[in-house]
């Protein structure tokens, strides 16, 4: 009996770049930039929730030339005969629909095309994002509680991840900075305790701290969720712990590994579903 292929399904379309501005450049901390992202190719954007991620397209290394999409059979799209622009993940931290504005915030820390875009972006100047943000984390609105870990680079993702959750939550947060000059106000509905883990070594790896906090903290009883961004290898080592010597199911953890030392083009997808 001969059986007919299966027609494969067709490929979704990824939304087009948009064509942008940078309205304004804002210094958080020593080591934190917000770049204001606007104008009208921005309109129809859509936050989906927390902790999602847009694409920043970035200018050539060696020309300084940032290729632009131009527009095509369904909608704008880089050209074929240019390589296509280098691109990097990060979290909005705002997008404000009434004024076509898109808040994304930069860690800088001396390496990576991406970090050396920021730290020289200028008002006026134009930029490529991605057509849409994906990516979202949609927190567990009806749990009791959350525990919360991350770095610097997942800053923008805790704030938004704590702006969604609701009042009846607690919900207490472990970031580790370089310093207190990197503490950055963060607010929500929640009852929410915030500890700040001070590195003070701008050479050691970031997260090892959080490893330390998460060892040694009081999980509430109820029932609740972990969710953690770091280094890839400290996340690894943080859900490992959360696996085997918290005995906590997979469905009650999210782990994510935004960054990993020595790599600069790191995955956006590393789960560390591997551990």
């Amino acid at each position: 009996m001969t059986t007919s292929p299966q027609p494969s399904a067709p490929r979704r379309k990824r939304p087009s770049p948009r064509i942008a501005e940078v309205v304004r450049v804002s210094q958080l901390t020593p080591h934190m930039i917000r770049v204001t992202f606007g104008g009208e190719n921005l309109t129809g954007l859509v936050s989906k929730g927390p902790a999602e991620h847009v694409r920043i397209y970035l200018p050539n290394e060696n020309t300084g030339v940032l290729t632009l999409p131009v527009p095509g059979p369904e909608g704008l799209e880089f050209p074929e005969d240019v390589e296509r622009p280098k691109s990097r993940a990060y979290t909005p931290r705002r997008w404000n629909a009434d004024t076509n504005e898109l808040d994304v915030d930069f860690v800088i820390h001396g390496e990576g095309p991406a970090s050396a875009w920021a730290a020289a972006a200028k008002a006026g100047e134009t930029a490529v994002v991605s057509g849409q943000p994906s990516g979202a984390y949609l927190p567990e609105v009806d749990a009791d509680w959350y525990v919360i870990l991350g770095d610097e680079a997942a800053l923008p993702a805790i704030a938004t991840l704590l702006e969604a959750l609701p009042a009846t939550m607690q919900a207490d947060v472990y970031i580790e900075v370089l310093n207190a000059q990197e503490e950055q106000e963060l607010s929500g509905p929640a009852q929410t305790n915030i500890t700040w883990l001070h590195r003070g070594n701008d050479h050691d790896l970031p997260g090892l701290l959080l490893i330390d906090a998460m060892r040694n903290a009081d999980l509430p009883e109820g029932d609740g969720r972990v969710w953690v961004s770091a280094e890839a290898s400290i996340m690894r080592q943080v859900r490992k712990h959360l696996l085997e010597d918290r005995q906590l199911d997979r469905s009650l953890i999210r782990t994510q590994g935004y960054w990993k030392h020595g790599d600069l083009n790191h995955t956006d997808h590393d789960m560390g579903d591997d551990v």
